[in-house]
Formats: C-alpha cells, sequence, structure tokens
C-alpha cells in the first residue's frame, strides 16, 4: 500500500524536493540498507538535475517494495515535514 501511495505522490515529490533533501534521504536510506552503494552513486552521478535524481530515487524505492517505501516515508516525515505535508503524508 505504501509503494501505491508514493506512486500517486510521485509527480509533487520530483517537482518539490530539493537537491539537499535528496542527499539527506540517499544517506538515510543507505544506512538503512534499502539501497546500495551502488544505488547512491547512480542516483547522484548519473542525473544531471535535481528533478532527474528526484525521479530516479524514488522510482528506486517504490521497486524495493513497500517495507522500503514505508521507511521512505517515515524519513521525509523527519527530514522534510513540509513536503511530506504537501504530499499529503504527515501532518505538520
Amino acid at each position: 500500500m505504501a509503494d501505491q501511495l508514493l506512486r500517486k505522490k510521485r509527480r509533487i515529490f520530483i517537482h518539490s524536493v530539493g537537491a539537499g533533501t535528496i542527499n539527506a534521504f540517499l544517506d538515510c536510506l543507505l544506512e538503512d540498507e534499502i539501497i546500495s552503494q551502488e544505488d547512491m552513486n547512480k542516483v547522484r552521478d548519473e542525473n544531471g538535475t535535481v528533478m532527474d535524481k528526484a525521479r530516479v530515487l524514488i522510482d528506486l524505492v517504490i521497486g524495493k517494495g513497500p517495507k522500503s517505501c514505508l521507511k521512505f516515508i517515515k524519513h521525509l516525515g523527519e527530514g522534510d515535514p513540509q513536503l511530506a505535508a504537501k504530499m499529503g503524508l504527515h501532518k505538520e
């Protein structure tokens, strides 16, 4: 269910997230072993714009399944509560 929710809110995330938040997410997701170092490098180094990085990141997390999506939503709520609220994932 969390993966379906993120899929529905994907566009808002891509258009709203900042570079600093993406980097913080990458660190958290790597620490939680949701993504690998290779995944992290792919998001960070192989995409020229913040929107491209956001797109690859959220698609990567959605592809990892509902448990990974729940952790991502938790990190979003803690790291960027305004964006989480904008996406309807967290109440301010």
